[in-house]
């Protein structure tokens, strides 16, 4: 999931013009999650914007555990379920990820969007108030020969062949407070019964396939994965 939390609301208002007319749109699934765009966020920003004397002609949120970023669900709710509103708009005000806004943005053929949200990163949900990054999207994974734990993201460094020799008692020296991310590849290979993998030297990323933006076609039959001007089908 993308973990966000809202912008401050004077941040926010700094974008509309005076006279304004917005449409506050949120996501029931990664947003609501982080409860920074949820339905409840979403009722509750519209108030504050016209506390602030912000016109706001509508406000909405896809279903909960269903995600705006899907282009088909976010034309459905502001084409369909909240066209007259919708229409009425000036603006939409996203609670969402970035992948959100765009999808408004497609979804409404062009409108003039604002995000209200900033993404942090794609993580992992560990609790209902605990969301921690486990992936950096890198578009080359290594994790099979790491017990499944990614040494881009749990190492501060990012080192891809073992640790920096700066760790103590298991923790990084980067931020003290934080398990050295090569430790934790170790112990978890070392209970698996695969520290043989430790030998395996990686090759530096392919950063080209970092490039953005990216983009996956054809999922459903042969996927195509476009990088810059590489694609890669399996």
């Amino acid at each position: 999931m993308h973990a966000t939390i809202q912008k401050p609301l004077d941040e926010i208002t700094g974008y509309l013009e005076e006279g304004e007319k917005v449409f506050v749109v949120g996501c029931g699934n990664c947003a609501e999650k982080c409860q920074s765009g949820g339905a409840k966020q979403v009722q509750k920003m519209k108030d504050r914007l016209e506390a602030k004397n912000v016109k706001v002609v509508g406000a909405a949120a896809t279903a909960s555990g269903v995600s705006l970023c899907k282009l088909s669900v976010t034309k459905e709710l502001l084409n369909v379920e909240h066209k007259a509103q919708s229409e009425k708009a000036d603006s939409f005000l996203i609670l969402a990820c970035g992948q959100g806004v765009h999808t408004v943005i497609d979804a409404t053929e062009g409108a003039r969007v604002h995000s209200g949200c900033d993404t942090i990163f794609g993580g992992e949900t560990i609790a209902e108030d605990y969301i921690t990054e486990q992936c950096s999207l890198c578009g080359e994974c290594i994790v099979e020969l790491t017990g499944g734990l990614c040494p881009l993201t749990l190492c501060s460094k990012g080192l891809l062949n073992g640790p920096c020799g700066g760790a103590h008692d298991g923790k990084c020296e980067v931020d003290p407070d934080r398990d050295c991310g090569w430790t934790l590849i170790y112990e978890r290979l070392k209970k698996l019964g695969k520290l043989e993998n430790l030998y395996a030297y990686q090759e530096p990323k392919n950063y080209a396939k970092w490039n953005r933006p990216r983009s996956l076609t054809n999922i459903n039959t042969a996927p195509t994965f476009r990088f810059g001007k590489d694609e890669y089908s399996p």
